[in-house]
């Protein structure tokens, strides 16, 4: 219940934090990576390349931000096995949102043989088109609760 809880609870709060942080001006670093420099170079007919681009590297430590605080409430609040058991599932969350993200924009991900993840890749191609939907990476459901949800539909190819 706790690995569960950690999973969704940290899509929600990477959902949120790129919608408030990443598209908006309120940290002006933190717009400047991820809009001036994810953006830029995945951007129009170029959503891929056949390897993750290096300068991608330094926008990964902004995933970290937001999950201090819910580190520190889940010290505060459960025992010691229950937080070993909340950081475990707070590290393999943050691990899959970069990596299928990262998937997302290579033109060979091995994922691409799955329906659910070309779905997600589309979802997520909007987002680069139409940067004010589609925040989330993995799970669309926030999008969907937050009102920022667009079809893949939508999409063009």
């Amino acid at each position: 219940m706790i690995a569960g809880a950690t999973y969704y609870s940290a899509s929600f709060i990477q959902t949120l934090f790129h919608r408030l942080f990443g598209h908006t001006r309120r940290i002006r670093k933190i717009y400047e990576v991820h809009v001036g420099g994810h953006h830029a170079q995945y951007s129009g007919e170029h959503m891929q390349s056949e390897r993750w681009i290096a300068t991608e590297r330094h926008i990964t430590w902004y995933y970290a931000i937001p999950f201090l605080p819910m580190m520190f409430i889940a010290c505060w609040f459960l025992p010691l096995d229950l937080f070993v058991v909340h950081i475990g599932s707070l590290v393999v969350t943050i691990s899959w949102h970069i990596y299928l993200h990262r998937q997302y924009h290579l033109r060979e991900s091995w994922f691409s043989r799955f329906a659910w993840f070309r779905k997600k890749q589309r979802l997520h191609f909007l987002h680069h088109w139409h940067p004010h939907s589609n925040y989330a990476i993995v799970e669309y459901i926030w999008d969907r609760l937050l009102g920022t949800f667009a079809d893949s539909r939508e999409v063009r190819h």
